[in-house]
């Protein structure tokens, strides 16, 4: 039987007259019509011309105002509200092609027809997409050549570093993931998209790349989270990275040196420095550690039978000459 779930399109929007109605019109515009449409208004200040806007599609969408607390805070409203199985997110000022949902779901259909036993509450489907600016007009088409579709978890992790080709909007996440990994972080102004990109795969997500359909517009202009308030933006982009560096280093199954190396390469390449430097220690310390567990152990061990305060003693010096 084919599989025909309801889709939740939730679209947080904050003081977005300029755009919101070209987004509510490609959602309700999608040929897969199995859809809710969620509208979250969160605590425009502008005379109410976004609450006009959104009113006045009556009960074609589910409308919803709160106090302003932020997109993450928006998007977990709406999540904590959806009926459907999968969400998929539309900011306000970017488009949706007519046929986005209607593909990714077909996509899924192919999936589940391939292999039976696939875990689609573990499944995340993301397409191509283009750059428009505030006119509409396409000027970038990043490329997504040599992205398999079936994505290696560390892959993913290292390449968005480089390319930063995960976008939100492109995303249709089974709506079972806000219960296994917890909804978007209310304390991360701006970066809290990617974040919850990296829960999901250090999660076990399955990353699934339509990388020959672009489906998804995302709108380019000086407004934008990422523009008006850089300074942050950098912060708390360098403070993710450092985290994500940390769990790298940690995870027994991703932690190999050229992985690590290739992180550092990514962030040097973006300009952030301090999460740069950060992973650069990282990798010394684990190339240390695979040094000294690996070689120099076994040949104390075996040879002066060592033990405790003095081992320890011989690791710390090991350390600190390797480091220098």
């Amino acid at each position: 039987m084919e599989y025909n779930p309801l889709v939740t399109i939730v679209i947080p929007v904050y003081n977005g007259t300029n755009f919101m109605r070209e987004a509510i019109d490609c959602a309700l515009n999608q040929t897969y019509k199995k859809i809710e449409i969620i509208v979250i208004n969160d605590g425009s200040t502008d005379d109410g011309a976004t609450d006009t806007v959104a009113k006045s599609y009556g009960d074609r969408i589910t409308y919803i105002y709160k106090e302003n607390g932020g997109v993450s805070s928006a998007l977990n409203l709406a999540i904590s509200k959806m009926h459907g199985e999968w969400l998929s997110w539309l900011s306000h000022d970017d488009l949706y092609y007519p046929n986005k949902i209607e593909r990714q779901i077909n996509f899924i259909n192919r999936l589940i027809n391939e292999n039976t036993e696939i875990d689609l509450k573990k499944t995340v489907v993301h397409c191509a997409t283009e750059s428009i600016d505030k006119d509409g007009k396409v000027i970038k088409t990043p490329s997504y050549r040599n992205i398999p579709e079936k994505e290696k978890t560390i892959d993913v992790i290292i390449d968005n570093v480089y390319n930063y080709r995960l976008s939100g909007c492109s995303f249709l996440i089974p709506s079972a993931a806000f219960e296994d990994v917890g909804g978007f972080r209310e304390d991360i102004r701006t970066v809290s998209d990617v974040e919850f990109w990296y829960r999901l795969l250090f999660a076990g997500y399955q990353f699934y790349c339509m990388s020959d359909e672009i489906l998804v517009k995302n709108r380019s202009h000086g407004k934008q989270v990422g523009k008006t308030k850089v300074s942050l933006f950098d912060q708390e982009l360098n403070t993710l990275y450092i985290r994500i560096a940390d769990t790298l280093a940690g995870n027994s199954e991703m932690n190999a040196l050229q992985n690590i190396k290739r992180f550092y390469f990514g962030l040097e390449k973006r300009g952030l420095k301090i999460a740069a430097e950060h992973t650069k220690k990282e990798y010394i310390e684990t190339k240390t550690s695979k040094i000294y567990s690996g070689l120099i152990m076994p040949i104390i061990t075996s040879s002066w039978r060592v033990k405790g305060k003095l081992r320890n003693l011989i690791r710390d010096i090991f350390r600190k000459i390797y480091v220098k």
